[in-house]
């Protein structure tokens, strides 16, 4: 299974929509990822690619840091919330360092 960045979906949908006409669901996907994607395709991949050298951020969730691209360590801390791994205050700072370079 591949992760895509919401970025990639709203790629995806979109050619998708020009060829044919979208079921409910895909017209939601879509409509949403037009509203939340704040980062094209291409520098969202950079960011993962550099996210995923930090500690043990697996893709998943560089993924979802360039979604989010949080600002603050609270929101960092929300992503992981959920997950057995905690990046450290140092990391979080090096999380946070390279979204500012991608806003």
């Amino acid at each position: 299974m591949k992760i895509l960045l919401i970025s990639e979906i709203k790629d995806i949908l979109s050619k998708i929509s020009s060829k044919r006409e979208l079921n409910r669901e895909q017209k939601i996907a879509l409509e949403h990822s037009e509203k939340v994607s704040s980062i094209n395709i291409k520098e969202g991949r950079e960011l993962v690619e550099e996210l995923l050298k930090i500690g043990r951020i697996n893709e998943k969730q560089a993924c979802k840091i360039a979604d989010l691209l949080p600002a603050e360590k609270d929101e960092v801390v929300a992503i992981f919330a959920k997950e057995t791994y905690m990046p450290s205050d140092e990391e979080i700072n090096k999380i946070i360092e390279l979204v500012k370079k991608y806003k």
